[in-house]
């Protein structure tokens, strides 16, 4: 299978260059389509009452945001079609309604993609890109491209780090990566003392499996670990990794996206692209 259908989530603001980077270069990469979408808020009607003031106490104000994020977005997307090379093929879509409900729509748009490209967002602020990056891991069904907000530049996939525990996750994210593996120039797979979720899963069998696939790759064993998110993060950041493959844990309950311990820290911690799938 070939990645040739790519949708990644468009902000507003700036901050958000690194996704269109990092989407528009693996877009050209595997000579994609890449579509772009856009998330409008919308706000419920306010409550009415003495105790409601101020300036978001009518519909209007609402839904004048409303269109001005809209507008945003819209303006966005022509600036982003100005800098992108002519080869590239683009689109946009819109996706509108309230936070949660529009982050549950994108994830469903991105069933019809090969993967979507999300931004991790900045710490310690409340950024829509969080609640997309779960929506999309747990709702979509397809592997998701998570960009560090400190990226720079162009996406590079000579050098893969994968994650290997044995497990359904793992195998989910191996198994959409290999058109990215095929193309990078080394792969190695990681494994952690103790935490494969097999009986007995002998190491050479992924690597066998991926050299049929004509992917040359080494198996590193790392010491068991407190926390793995951590030691994943350290390891890469030690052999350079562009980019990491990797199983999402957590699960959808009711209305809430749960993360698991080590996809969290990953997720908060990261500097390196993560490729994920749950």
């Amino acid at each position: 299978m070939s990645i040739k259908d790519v949708l990644f989530h468009l902000e507003r603001d700036s901050s958000a260059q690194s996704v269109i980077d990092f989407a528009s270069s693996l877009a050209l990469f595997t000579r994609a389509h890449l579509t772009a979408a856009g998330i409008v808020v919308e706000y419920p009607p306010p409550a009415t009452g003495p105790s409601i003031g101020g300036p978001f106490n009518n519909l209007a104000t609402f839904e004048k945001l409303t269109e001005e994020n809209r507008e945003d977005l819209q303006r966005r997307y022509r600036e982003f079609t100005k800098n992108v090379a002519r080869e590239l093929e683009t689109e946009f879509i819109i996706v509108r309604g309230y936070l949660g409900l529009a982050c549950r729509d994108f994830s469903r748009l991105a069933r019809y993609f090969d993967l979507s490209v999300v931004g991790q967002g900045a710490p310690g602020e409340a950024r829509l890109d969080r609640q997309v990056v779960s929506a999309a891991l747990f709702g979509s069904g397809r592997p998701v491209f998570v960009v560090p907000f400190t990226h720079k530049g162009a996406a590079k996939f000579e050098k893969a780090m994968v994650c290997w525990d044995g497990g359904a996750q793992a195998a989910k994210a191996l198994a959409a990566s290999m058109p990215l593996l095929a193309r990078s120039k080394s792969t190695e797979i990681i494994t952690f003392s103790g935490a494969t979720t097999g009986d007995k899963e002998p190491s050479p069998d992924i690597i066998r499996h991926l050299a049929r696939h004509g992917i040359g790759a080494k198996m590193t064993e790392l010491p068991g670990a407190h926390d793995i998110g951590e030691a994943i993060l350290s390891y890469a950041a030690d052999i350079s990794a562009d980019y990491i493959v990797m199983g999402a844990y957590g699960h959808w309950r009711l209305a809430e996206f749960v993360i698991g311990g080590t996809t969290r820290t990953i997720l908060e911690s990261m500097t390196a692209p993560i490729f994920m799938a749950h």
